[in-house]
């Protein structure tokens, strides 16, 4: 049960309120939390993510928010990121300071796309001994470090 619904059922009702919007759904599993990342040209690091193997999640009309959305970019075997540039609100995130890990049955084949990007490789992909995982670790055109690996946690 959600916990609102458990909320509810013990402090009363709650009032709900929703904004709707239209928007295009890629199909791919996403879990509750997702995370966003602010560099100075968000189509460029879009583009290159989806060279690396994102796929595109949904995109909000400017029209439909009033402001200039966060482009998002869906992980295919789960999991969305979003982007914005900087400038388009305040925010104290800095470019290139982001490290992310992404989870994935083929690293090698991530690695590949990587290479293929010319992406600086920061950690080689290698087979780890303390936990059942092969890894590695690139960085973006921004400096962020993005480790892809076979390990959930």
């Amino acid at each position: 049960m959600r916990l609102a619904a458990k909320m509810a059922g013990s402090v009363g009702r709650l009032k709900r309120t929703r904004t709707i919007m239209a928007v295009r759904v890629s199909g791919v599993l996403l879990q509750s939390v997702w995370v966003s990342v602010v560099n100075d040209d968000a189509q460029a690091l879009r583009g290159w993510l989806l060279r690396l193997g994102f796929t595109e999640g949904f995109l909000i009309p400017r029209e439909a928010c009033g402001c200039d959305p966060p482009l998002p970019a869906d992980w295919p075997e789960g999991g969305r990121i979003l982007l914005s540039s900087t400038g388009e609100r305040p925010t104290p995130c800095q470019p290139g300071t982001a490290s992310l890990h992404g989870v994935t049955a083929d690293p090698d084949a991530v690695l590949a796309n990587a290479t293929a990007l010319e992406a600086r490789v920061v950690h080689e992909i290698v087979d780890q001994t303390d936990c059942p995982s092969r890894d590695f670790t690139v960085a973006d055109p921004d400096g962020n470090h993005w480790t892809v690996a076979t390990f959930e946690g």
